[in-house]
């Protein structure tokens, strides 16, 4: 599959039935009304829209004392937040199907306009293809990045770019990118190798031949050329999580920080006459918050802050460029919880995950090599310096064992759960469950544009005002919640895997 779906120009015409609402606007007025923005005199030329994936409201105010703890200062989103010229709000979550959004759903909205399915991108119930940004502003020679700590082809970046029915067919979404994304880094070669496709097609081939500039090591971002076009896998699937790579010279050296490759990709970005949008996700925010994983969690948002960072470097040296910092939904919900008489202990159980040096993947897999109590204690105290008691331990390994029969909440019933149970213990930081939440997302923007990322909004609002502030004026068809109902007994094509391992 070339580009996205070619069906979308041809379903735009009959998007007047079946519950839907769309179509082009004429030239002069934005299809959301709005007017776009200038600056000094110029329209808006640049939008940088950064997604801490899965980050819930507690992944936000506990980042801010860790970096305190573990770094000896705050974190650039809050000291943003506290600038009278940043906008606040939030995002509404919902995907078309359900009240929690996954993040497939969550970037459809942000990158076409339209609410989805939970599961699929850029594709209505009834098969509709929408038309996403990317190649909607290449058609305005406006040039579009994506940098991620997930795999390249994952949902979030995907949302922006790609049609596919369902996410999981990340095979099918590589060659999508090819001629309408400009700059690509993240992970996930393993879906641009002939070796490992079904098709055998070789893309990182066919992306040379396009001319983009391949790059699979964090020293290659060093170079001192100038491409045009890059695309920049650092690994097979998703980025390892930050506390592993802390530990690993090797991995440290291969894979760059979100920081580095957000800074290169602007430098790539930042040559385009015509201006770009830059997608930048801390994805794996995210899956340590389904892993019930606090270190690994914030670990990575503050990956993502430093990246945050480089962004507000770039915004605050120019007058023409908008930047968006969100989440597409919470995650587990984790927060500090009041430990000790009048919570007297909050702060020193808290300090506790400073001195975790492993992700609960890694655990996990030194776990899973032996048994027993004693061997879980082990492995635990190697790995956080913490010294768990012998029911918790024999917790822990009955259910890396799969014995969870003491476990009455559904949402808990699985081993990462009773991991981060355990430690929550000893670090304060306690769990709804492992899944997503239907939680309002904050939006900080800065720069030209940003009252309309003011107050509550719709996720899909996002793309109204990105498409008006470029002065691009154009919507994809939508569909009814009432509409979507005669789908609703479709099997669903989701993978059985969690995206997350």
């Amino acid at each position: 599959r070339d580009g996205y779906d070619r069906r979308t120009f041809l379903k735009l015409s009959a998007a007047a039935s079946a519950g839907f609402t769309g179509g082009r606007c004429a030239t002069g007025t934005t299809a959301s009304g709005v007017a776009p923005v200038t600056a000094g005199g110029r329209r808006v030329r640049n939008v940088i829209f950064m997604v801490a994936d899965g980050m819930s409201m507690g992944v936000l105010s506990m980042a801010e004392p860790f970096s305190q703890l573990v770094r000896g200062r705050g974190t650039h989103w809050y000291g943003l937040k506290q600038e009278a010229d940043a906008t606040w709000g939030f995002f509404e979550t919902h995907a078309l199907n359900s009240l929690v959004t996954d993040s497939a759903a969550a970037a459809s909205a942000w990158g076409s306009g339209s609410r989805v399915n939970n599961n699929a991108i850029n594709v209505l119930p009834d098969g509709t293809s929408l038309r996403p940004l990317a190649p909607l502003l290449k058609d305005h020679d406006i040039a579009t990045g994506l940098v991620t700590t997930t795999t390249i082809t994952h949902a979030t970046p995907a949302g922006f770019a790609a049609v596919q029915a369902s996410r999981d067919d990340q095979m099918e979404i590589a060659p999508q990118y090819l001629d309408s994304v400009e700059v690509l880094m993240g992970g996930g070669a393993r879906f641009f190798d002939p070796a490992a496709r079904n098709d055998g097609r070789d893309l990182l081939h066919a992306y040379r031949e396009a001319g983009y500039t391949t790059w699979d090591h964090g020293r290659m971002l060093d170079a001192r050329i100038a491409p045009w076009r890059v695309l920049a896998l650092f690994d097979d699937g998703h980025l390892p999580f930050v506390i592993d790579r802390r530990e690993d010279d090797q991995l440290r050296q291969r894979v760059p920080p979100l920081a580095k490759m957000t800074s290169r990709a602007l430098g790539v970005l930042g040559r385009r006459d015509g201006g770009f949008l830059l997608q930048i996700e801390g994805g794996r925010v995210d899956h340590g918050a389904h892993n019930n994983d606090i270190a690994g969690t914030l670990w990575e948002q503050l990956d993502f802050d430093d990246a945050v960072g480089v962004a507000l470097d770039y915004v605050r040296q120019r007058d023409d460029t908008l930047l968006v910092i969100t989440s597409d939904h919470g995650n587990a919900n984790p927060g500090l919880n009041g430990t000790g008489a009048d919570y007297e202990r909050s702060t020193k159980v808290f300090e506790t995950i400073a001195g975790i040096r492993a992700s609960f993947t890694a655990i996990g897999r030194l776990l899973r090599e032996g048994q027993g109590a004693a061997h879980a204690h082990d492995v635990i105290r190697a790995t956080t310096g913490i010294d768990i008691t012998r029911e918790e331990s024999q917790a822990v390994s009955d259910a890396m064992a799969g014995d969870l029969s003491r476990e009455i909440a559904m949402q808990q019933q699985n081993s990462a759960a009773m991991l981060g149970q355990v430690l929550s213990n000893h670090t304060g930081v306690g769990w709804t469950g492992v899944s997503h939440t239907q939680d309002w997302t904050a939006i900080t923007a800065l720069g030209p544009g940003r009252e309309h990322f003011h107050g509550v909004m719709k996720n899909t609002q996002a793309f109204d005002a990105v498409t008006a502030l470029f002065g691009v004026d154009f919507q994809n068809p939508k569909m009814s919640a009432a509409a979507t109902r005669r789908y609703a007994d479709e099997p669903s094509s989701a993978s059985p895997s969690p995206h997350w391992v």
